[in-house]
């Protein structure tokens, strides 16, 4: 849009500065409001973004460039507060450091003597006119423009005036008056939006427009505080004609940084990769697109969901239907949310394989990896350095990597693969939520590996989704089987279907909903599908019977995948299977490869540093994935099995878990059926280790990931525990993916919960206390979620963020990472060879730990076997088993 780009000739001598740097060059007030002002502008113009904003302000798009204007006009205003003394005076680096927020919030607050000075500043920038456009009685969007730091301003209304500190000192008139020196920044304002500020009309007062505008300037003040050449160079303190320059300058910036998405649109149409192409790889035949891809790419609901069985090709239905809206323009990018950060890297090459096929080589959009810690772009990795710049291993564009250098930029890439908190960020009352929410509102969002066990994040997922989906955004999540309750709420429904409407749901299907009803769309079979035998075995306790029985299976030339729920069992079972390997049978153990070309023995969970963990990966794909070789092995580990990889069991044994997680894990068993398979493993089948006792609640069970203890829990909801072990007991025969369905509701849904509940009190009252716990614990954490959300539906003056408090996207304390390297000492080497950059604690061994202990490397193993430090009073040790205390 045309923001009146007239040349400004006379400004005052003593000009207001807004940036600084090391070097002592500077950029005027002025100069950053106009690039800031521009970039908002620009983003405006994009025609997703416009007609998003323009949705969620149900505005006609015939008043759409009066509003852009305006909004552009509130953007040019949102450093205003710099003008005071004591920010003007930290161009002497020894200053005292003075902000600019909470400072201008004094201004237009009760307290005393502030009034004079706002009334002051109001004539001087004219600001009645702005007003006009703002209702009295919801100034949302005015309090909006000074939330661009990522948090609200200090004022708000009733008691939060006390909040606002006595910021007189920095605003008094007199010799060098702050009120005065902002001449230059009204004469700006009239002759670059002289036309907007005539318009009297009122600018859109619904919360959720309030929202995205504050989440907009925030992108915006990002892109205009970049000071590189590519970007916005300050002016030293010359801002003649800077509009105009700044209007330039925004659009080159936006196409170098993607955000503006139409040249890759249009080279993705002159491509226009068909399926076949879309994934093709070397050596392997074309694929044909299944039912379930196809119909997912061409549906027209905004959020779907898509469950199907683990393997089915959900990842290339997802990617399937964000190259088709792309092409079309119904999204601009992708961001791609997993459940950890281990999934998100797997899934990154993917992700960037398919990018390969779909745009030519020129005019591909990058591919970012949303992990922090893990700055990673295409094949390129940054290092932060001083002064918050970045060092990339090539010399690549620095634009194209702009969103990301820093974590709350994530979501503006145009395709990103990271972990769901960078999504549900956008959704809790965090800094910067905002930015994060409305730089996916263009996006395809998806989020895999859905489950209905987590009611805190599926609270929170539900809110980013009415915001995501409300402003004409699409989502599409992905699950093997989600039970009818999740689904719903997810959804939107009004209702959840009862136990015999939900077993008799389609399966697989894609599900939306309209008008509060929800909708399904079979998919047809995905296949033959596979009949699993399974057996309980009440030996979850027994490392050596468990380590017996998979070396017996290996000895028979099977491929045996244990799952154990934590990683203490893992770690046992692992020592038992070492004590009894012969030397003969010790190559059926999983190894991994050295550095130095040996082979270590070792298991696969999460307590591995980030370099180690992605050679494990590979490795057990290699030992038991799709191009495995010929031979009995076995691959010890947790939860870390269970999702992303590609593996494919002879056996499968699984520590007792969720019925929806058992299904997954079971996804990993015979998973490519074009096979051949030692005698005695053509059938699948699946050992569920179990307890001995029959009552899932006595004490100790937390051990092995069932229930809670003083810790915490894995699985903590017994009902659905209790429900899927007599779904093994009693039909040992599961057709895999027919069953799915009337499995998932058996063990999930509210009626079959609310009945063995009652069942199991009746036979034995001591079952009551913990149901007690797990009723409190559920209502709990549904207040939780709701004191943590993000309340789109509010008016943005009631958006708060308390500086004493502490919200997470996930329930629980959170893990802990361990920096090696300070002050230029060598990283210490892993068990398999590699450099260690840090560690993860989780909570519970690190919760006695000071905060602000650093490690001290005390002894380097044997062979390059790993190490051991001390952190605080603790000792641990990293080798060939991962992390752990020492005793």
């Amino acid at each position: 849009m045309d923001l009146e780009g007239r040349s400004m000739s006379v400004f005052s001598q003593d000009v207001l500065w807004a940036k600084r740097d090391a070097a002592g060059r500077w950029h005027s007030l002025v100069g950053h409001s106009a690039d800031v002002s521009a970039a908002l502008a620009a983003l405006l113009d994009l025609p997703l973004i416009g007609t998003r904003l323009q949705r969620l302000g149900r505005v006609d798009e015939a008043d759409a460039a009066a509003i852009s204007a305006k909004l552009s006009a509130l953007a040019f205003l949102h450093d205003i507060g710099k003008a005071n003394r004591g920010f003007q005076a930290r161009s002497d680096a020894d200053a005292l450091r003075v902000g600019h927020i909470d400072e201008l919030a004094w201004v237009f607050s009760i307290r005393r003597g502030a009034e004079a000075v706002c009334d002051r500043l109001c004539m001087r920038l004219g600001l009645d006119r702005v007003a006009a456009w703002l209702p009295g009685d919801n100034p949302g969007l005015f309090h909006a423009v000074f939330a661009h730091d990522g948090r609200p301003w200090a004022l708000g209304g009733g008691e939060r005036q006390a909040d606002v500190r006595d910021a007189s000192a920095q605003w008094r008139d007199g010799p060098d008056d702050p009120v005065a020196k902002l001449a230059p920044m009204r004469a700006a304002l009239d002759a670059w939006f002289g036309n907007a500020l005539a318009d009297a009309s009122p600018l859109p007062d619904q919360a959720a427009f309030q929202h995205a505008f504050a989440g907009l300037l925030m992108l915006a003040d990002w892109l205009g505080s970049n000071p590189s050449p590519d970007f916005f160079p300050f002016d030293e303190g010359r801002p003649e004609d800077r509009m105009a320059f700044a209007q330039a300058r925004s659009s080159v910036v936006l196409s170098a940084t993607g955000l503006d998405a139409r040249p890759a649109r249009a080279a993705a149409c002159r491509v226009g990769a068909s399926f076949a192409q879309a994934f093709a790889q070397p050596g392997r035949p074309p694929f044909v697109a299944r039912p379930i891809q196809a119909e997912t790419a061409r549906h027209r609901a905004r959020l779907l969901v898509l469950e199907a069985e683990t393997g089915s090709g959900k990842t290339e239905a997802a990617l399937w239907r964000f190259s088709e809206l792309f092409r079309q323009g119904a999204i601009d990018g992708l961001y791609f949310a997993l459940p950890t950060r281990v999934a998100a890297t797997q899934i990154f090459e993917r992700v960037k394989r398919f990018r390969d096929n779909v745009f030519p080589p020129h005019q591909r959009p990058a591919v970012v990896r949303a992990v922090p810690g893990q700055m990673r772009v295409d094949e390129a990795e940054g290092a932060r350095l001083p002064d918050f710049d970045v060092q990339w291993s090539d010399d690549g564009d620095r634009a194209v990597r702009w969103a990301a250098e820093h974590p709350k930029r994530y979501l503006a890439a145009s395709i990103a693969v990271g972990t769901i908190d960078q999504a549900l960020l956008g959704a809790v009352r965090v800094k910067h939520a905002h930015l994060r929410a409305v730089s996916l509102l263009n996006k395809l969002l998806v989020v895999d590996e859905v489950h209905a066990s987590d009611a805190y994040m599926e609270r929170l997922l539900a809110n980013l989704l009415r915001f995501h989906v409300g402003a004409g955004g699409h989502a599409l999540l992905l699950s093997a089987t989600l039970g009818a309750g999740a689904r719903a709420r997810l959804l939107g429904a009004a209702t959840v279907p009862d136990r015999a409407e939900a077993d008799a749901v389609d399966y697989p299907a894609l599900s939306w909903c309209e008008d509060g009803v929800e909708h399904r769309q079979p998919l047809g079979s995905i296949g033959a599908g596979k009949t699993v035998h399974l057996e309980a075995r009440t030996i979850l306790d027994d490392p050596a019977a468990i380590a017996a029985l998979s070396l017996a299976a290996a000895c028979a030339g099977a491929k045996v995948l244990i799952i154990r729920n934590t990683v203490g069992q893992a770690l046992l079972t692992q020592a038992a299977l070492e004590g009894q390997a012969t030397a003969p049978d010790g190559a059926l153990l999983f190894r991994a490869p050295h550095a130095d070309g040996r082979s270590i023995a070792t298991l696969h969970h999460s307590r591995f540093a980030e370099p180690d963990r992605r050679l494990l990966d590979a490795a057990v794909e290699a030992a038991i994935g799709r191009e495995r070789p010929d031979g009995g092995r076995i691959v010890i580990g947790t939860q870390t099995l269970e999702q992303s990889l590609d593996l494919d069991a002879d056996l499968l044994v699984t520590d007792l878990c969720p019925i929806d997680v058992l299904l997954q894990r079971i996804g990993r068993l015979h998973r490519h059926a074009d096979r051949s398979r030692p005698e005695g493993y053509a059938v699948p089948r699946a050992i569920v280790l179990v307890p001995a006792a029959r009552e899932l609640y006595r004490p100790g069970l937390h051990a092995y990931g069932l229930g809670s203890g003083r810790t915490g829990g894995i699985y903590t909801d017994l009902r659905i525990l209790e429900l899927t072990r007599r779904l093994v007991e009693a039909e040992p025969i599961w057709t895999i993916p027919a069953m799915n369905r009337r499995l998932v509701e058996a063990a999930t849904h509210p009626d079959a919960l609310a009945a063995i509940e009652a069942e199991l009190i009746a036979e034995d009252p001591a079952w009551r206390p913990h149901f007690n716990r797990r009723t409190g614990r559920h209502f709990a954490d549904l207040t939780a979620a709701e004191n943590a959300r993000l309340q789109f539906d509010h008016p943005f003056t009631d958006f708060r963020i308390e500086s004493d408090e502490t919200i997470a996207t996930r329930l629980g304390a959170a893990d802990r990472h361990v920096a090696f390297g300070a002050e230029g000492q060598p990283l210490p080497i892993s068990p398999f060879g590699q450099p260690v950059p840090s560690l993860k604690l989780p909570h519970h061994v690190a919760e006695k730990i000071p905060v602000d202990a650093q490690p001290d490397l005390l002894e380097t193993l044997g062979q390059g076997n790993g190490f051991t430090f001390r952190l605080g009073p603790s000792v641990f040790t990293y080798d060939r088993f991962g992390l752990r205390r020492n005793a």
